[in-house]
């Protein structure tokens, strides 16, 4: 019923091959045009899964005070001035931009913007004598009482704690307390620049050639769709300002979390373009070389864009976008896909070479690969739909679209296929086209080599192939241990570090790298009356990891504070007693400059214990939930770590998540650094268990297509060999596992058991002749795998560095399978044919078994039964 069915479908295509390819590309046309909507997402967060704790604890986060990512605008020139000025009225047309979208109810991104540090100097000199130590302030205070009197001639010497009265009868002089002002006055601006060492009042550069402002975001900076809309907003108000205006030569710059991550993204999609370009291109290329005529592209080109657009077609109907792994799989399905057309048109050529009729031709082309198809796209699609039982975002998503693309590319084969081979040999009938049939020679140079030698040679092969696997497995204990990639800086765009906003984020760390930059970690407690609690219980957990303390400090509200309600009113105290001390009298009597200096210096009555509500806005900005509430917001400010390993986040996630405070109460806290360690949780976790779905999806499919114990000891063999000398090639390179190539191991099942399975399957149609099989099928087998490492090559030439890693993954392992369907299942269908074929010993007349053997034989010959066991 199934061949009926196939044949019914092929004749259709050759007598209607015009309507067919018609249908085909509008349908293609339709989806690749749907699919032209799709959005890309970079962030890392839809990488994880959502039902995970750090996913969730983020969420939730993002929820009460948005994402509080950076965006720092960067003014260059030789004029401080106009940097200084530019910079002012960009902050305040932002802030007009910002409050106009507001009042008309449109989605204001800007939470708040930071141009200079005025409100925040003013706030602690009005209030700079609360700012200075209890202990201090006696000191000061007990220093002017003892000058005073000492000045007014009522003590003479205080040394030895003995008061002398002093001799009223000499004449007064002008009494000089420039030590212990001077001292007042260090001790208060020290403490005021506790807070602020900004340049001037502004964000600049110790030389004043860069101005910036900050402007802090509820997009969470880790390349969401929000975030490349605030830039272009920015970016437009910049354009409209117009800075040659200011100085002709003066250069704008972005940096921060937004830039960096938007120039992630970009990277991203232009290399997923580029390689799919790339991939394309090459491909047909290596087609055309190999059947030495450009016609076969568009029979093979077509069924393989159908899936390619196909795809992703699907994949904006039921995500809407492609995270990071999916991004770049139309080059692999491209590549992959394309196989299948392959195999195919080298049946239907070798069939009319034989002198069949064209549609005779078709209809056994299609069947005669048929079975070997099926079985390479259904161990394809197995290879990608092992990612979808996964709850790690990054593997799930790129196998439901792996999957779904190689099965359309695999259905459209049979009927575009004969309708283009149909349509091609029309036209030359009637004289429209003009196609030279070259003779084409029986194989190539490289599959009548290996037909020849792994005939001749075939123990020596499998004994090469058994070494190079013992070699292997040898390096394979140590590296399993912990084959993660923990290097965050070996995963990201090249080129953003070295331009762009990677460039100007080195000149804005000199900019914003001061004291009015809180460079920490933000984080959320349920209350304010919480946050004391979990900042000492972060600092313990911290002091208690057993490789040292990366933590330096948790930065709260508080500390802005000039110390507890109970440390201020004992210093207000002390204030009255200082200020009651600077009297007019006192003051008539000091020299012109200690005058001055004193009443500059002397407490203003106004002073009263200040609260987190009063502090300026610059601060409580920071320290603020979108709901108004203040205080739960804290930052975790971590040592001189490298924030790019991902074994110091994982340390600094159990530390920092989850904090639970000693009356049980758990804090459901989160940073970017969770995010981190969550993904690499969740590779741990999800990477075995798709490694192993995929090989025991795959192993079944070959033991039910192979029907023989032959058979299957025979591919699958060589598909273990393949994948072992993968993963021994990446253990003996140090070439670690990460989110991205670490989906080229369960894909590699696929293509391991795809190859083989084709040689053994053309053995078993050819009554057994492996090395005919690889004749005429090893071109085809071969030519599949230049295209299909060509899908995974175009990545080396990505600038992110994560495709490049899967890239060679891939390519390795797809070097090592077609190397052993080539090499090792031929070697191993003679090996065994030759012991089933071996006569068996001669018996001898002493053996019983051998009398009744006899016996038995004799009987059979005189045409009795022979009698059961």
């Amino acid at each position: 019923m199934l061949r009926r069915l196939v044949d019914r479908i092929v004749d259709i295509s050759g007598r209607r091959p015009l309507l067919v390819i018609l249908v085909g590309l509008m349908v293609m046309a339709a989806t690749w045009a749907y699919a032209s909507r799709i959005e890309v997402r970079s962030d890392l967060l839809e990488l994880l899964p959502r039902d995970s704790p750090g996913f969730r604890a983020y969420e939730h986060q993002l929820g009460r005070v948005g994402g509080g990512a950076s965006l720092l605008v960067l003014a260059r020139s030789n004029q401080p001035d106009q940097n200084r000025r530019f910079v002012d009225d960009l902050a305040e047309k932002i802030r007009q931009e910002s409050e106009r979208r507001r009042s008309s109810g449109q989605q204001d991104l800007v939470g708040y913007v930071e141009s200079d540090t005025l409100a925040l100097r003013a706030f602690f000199q009005d209030n700079r004598w609360l700012y200075v130590g209890l202990d201090d302030l006696n000191k000061v205070d007990e220093k002017l009482d003892l000058s005073i009197a000492e000045s007014a001639g009522l003590v003479e010497n205080l040394e030895d704690g003995d008061a002398a009265p002093a001799d009223q009868s000499k004449p007064a002089e002008k009494t000089t307390l420039g030590g212990e002002l001077s001292d007042m006055e260090q001790r208060w601006q020290k403490a005021t620049e506790r807070f602020d060492d900004s340049q001037g009042g502004h964000f600049a550069t110790p030389d004043r050639s860069i101005y910036g402002i900050r402007i802090v975001s509820s997009t969470s900076g880790t390349g969401d769709r929000a975030g490349s809309i605030l830039l272009d907003q920015i970016a437009a108000d910049v354009r409209e300002l117009d800075p040659a205006r200011y100085d002709p030569s003066m250069v704008i710059g972005y940096a921060g979390d937004i830039p960096n991550a938007i120039a992630e993204q970009k990277s991203l999609v232009s290399d997923a373009l580029l390689a799919t370009g790339a991939a394309l291109f090459l491909i047909l290329g290596g087609v055309a070389f190999f059947y030495r005529s450009g016609w076969p592209l568009f029979i093979i080109a077509l069924p393989a864009l159908f899936g390619v657009g196909a795809a992703y077609a699907f994949a904006t109907l039921v995500f809407g976008y492609v995270n990071t792994t999916g991004a770049f799989l139309g080059a692999i399905i491209l590549g992959n896909g394309i196989n299948y057309p392959i195999v195919l048109l080298s049946r239907y050529r070798e069939f009319r070479a034989h002198g069949q009729a064209p549609a005779e031709a078709r209809r056994d082309a299609v069947w005669n690969a048929f079975r070997a198809e099926l079985v390479g796209a259904s161990v394809a699609s197995i290879a990608y739909g092992s990612l979808t039982i996964t709850h790690f975002r990054g593997f799930s998503q790129f196998g439901i679209i792996g999957f779904v693309g190689m099965l359309l590319v695999w259905a459209a084969v049979i009927p575009m296929v004969p309708a283009m081979v149909a349509l091609i040999e029309l036209a030359q009938d009637r004289g429209i086209l003009r196609v030279r049939n070259r003779p084409e020679p029986e194989g190539t140079i490289v599959t009548r080599w290996a037909s020849r030698w792994t005939a001749a040679r075939p123990g020596l092969f499998v004994g090469a192939a058994s070494l190079i696997s013992v070699a292997c497995l040898a390096v394979l204990p140590g590296y399993l241990r912990d084959p993660w990639e923990y290097n965050f800086d070996k995963l990201g765009s090249r080129g953003s570090k070295t331009s762009g906003a990677g460039l100007w984020s080195n000149e804005a760390e000199r900019v914003f790298g001061g004291k009015t930059n809180i460079a920490g970690a933000l984080m959320l407690a349920d209350r304010p009356q919480q946050v004391p609690l979990v900042k000492r219980t972060i600092l313990e957990n911290d002091g208690r990891d057993p490789q040292g303390r990366l933590i330096a400090d948790v930065v709260t509200i508080d500390d802005f504070l000039p110390g507890s309600p109970e440390q201020q009113k004992a210093k207000l105290t002390v204030l009255d007693r200082i200020r009651g001390r600077i009297t007019p009298r006192l003051l008539a009597r000091l020299n012109e400059k200690d005058r001055i200096l004193a009443e500059k210096l002397k407490p203003p009555d106004t002073l009263h214990a200040l609260t987190a509500d009063d502090l300026p806005e610059f601060l409580k900005s920071r320290f603020r939930e979108k709901s108004g509430i203040l205080g739960t917001v804290f930052y975790v400010k971590y040592r001189d770590v490298s924030l790019s390993d991902g074994k110091t986040l994982l340390r600094i996630a159990k530390s920092t998540d989850n904090v639970a405070l000693p009356d049980g109460t758990v804090v459901q806290t989160a940073s970017r650094a969770t995010v981190f360690a969550e993904m690499i949780r969740s590779m741990e976790r999800d990477g075995p268990l798709a490694t192993g779905a995929s090989f025991v999806a795959v192993l079944l499919v070959v033991l039910v297509s192979t029907h023989t114990r032959l058979g299957a000891v025979s591919v699958i063999s060589a598909l273990l060999m393949g994948v072992l000398w993968m993963v021994g090639l990446a253990a003996k390179t140090d070439h670690r596992l990460n989110f991205l190539n670490f989906i080229a191991l369960p894909i590699t099942f696929g293509i391991g058991c795809e190859y083989p399975f084709n040689i053994y399957d053309r053995t078993r149609l050819l009554k057994g002749d492996p090395a005919r099989a690889v004749l005429l099928s090893g071109g085809a087998v071969a030519l599949c795998s230049y295209t299909t490492t060509v899908g995974y090559g175009s990545l080396l030439f990505s600038d992110n560095q994560a495709l490049q890693s899967f890239g060679w993954l891939a390519i390795s392992g797809e070097i090592a399978c077609v190397s052993t369907a080539l090499l090792v299942v031929p070697s191993l269908l003679h090996l065994f044919g030759r012991i089933e074929r071996r006569p068996p010993p001669p018996a001898r007349a002493s053996d019983p078994v051998s009398k009744t053997a006899g016996k038995a034989t004799s009987g059979e010959a005189r045409g009795s039964s022979p009698q059961p066991p």
